[in-house]
């Protein structure tokens, strides 16, 4: 039996435009006009993407197959002013600002993603080049100073020379008290603070025992029988990560 081909557009997202002589063989393997074959590129931000697909009438084939060309109400040329715009703004960014991301799992940059892309659309609307540094708590805490001294001066370096520090959300006692040092040094040098669920409580902890004086203040999460529990798990909420400060 002769391969049915329902294929009408073919998208390839590559690093580099497809030469021509490419695309003719994949029109002809793939059994689809050349000009629904459309190049989805790497570029320099995600704004260029919809200006890459009207460039080369994507739309334009799009609507053909659905049967919708020519239709009265349905527009032809998109307009894409405000995309333009703002992929033009994201290029001409100079002014950085450094953001610490201080946490657990720095190495991987997914385990943030909607956090960084939140910093992101926040410093284009703020007309500034985002930078983010990722600081790997356990690398603040005074036990690296002798273990990983290397680590420590780092970790540090980035700390102090960051414009807004931000502890995002995350599980178990591992470098929390990394994590309060980076709270405690934004509190002291009024550096813009962002905590996320743990590191939220984080700031409780670090206010309660250097403003407060309660050196045993401490999360139910992760020290059940804290003497001075400042941020407390409640269980007629009816959920395991309820938790009241």
């Amino acid at each position: 039996m002769p391969m049915v081909n329902f294929t009408h557009c073919l998208l390839c997202a590559l690093w580099q435009p497809l030469e021509e002589n490419v695309k003719l063989k994949l029109s002809q393997f793939c059994q689809v006009p050349v000009s629904n074959i459309v190049n989805l590129h790497d570029v320099t931000n995600i704004w260029h993407i919809p200006l890459l697909l009207r460039d080369q009438r994507a739309h334009e084939a799009i609507l053909k197959v659905l049967g919708l060309w020519c239709v009265g109400k349905v527009p032809q040329e998109p307009k894409l002013s405000e995309w333009t715009e703002r992929a033009s703004r994201f290029d001409k960014l100079k002014s950085p600002v450094r953001i610490a991301m201080v946490g657990k799992y720095t190495g991987i940059s997914d385990s943030y993603l909607s956090i960084l892309k939140a910093l992101l659309h926040a410093s284009v609307a703020l007309d500034r080049k985002l930078v983010v540094d990722w600081v790997p708590s356990c690398d603040l805490e005074d036990s690296a100073a002798v273990e990983t001294p290397d680590a420590y001066e780092k970790a540090w370096g980035l700390l102090k020379g960051a414009n807004g520090v931000l502890v995002p959300g995350g599980f178990g006692d591992r470098g929390v008290q990394g994590k309060i040092l980076a709270a405690k040094h934004a509190r002291e040098n009024n550096v813009p603070y962002l905590g996320i669920c743990l590191g939220m409580q984080i700031a409780v902890i670090e206010y309660a025992r250097s403003v407060m004086k309660l050196r045993d203040a401490n999360s139910t999460e992760f020290d059940p029988a804290a003497k001075t529990p400042c941020v407390i798990f409640m269980p007629e909420v009816g959920c395991l990560t309820s938790y009241c400060i």
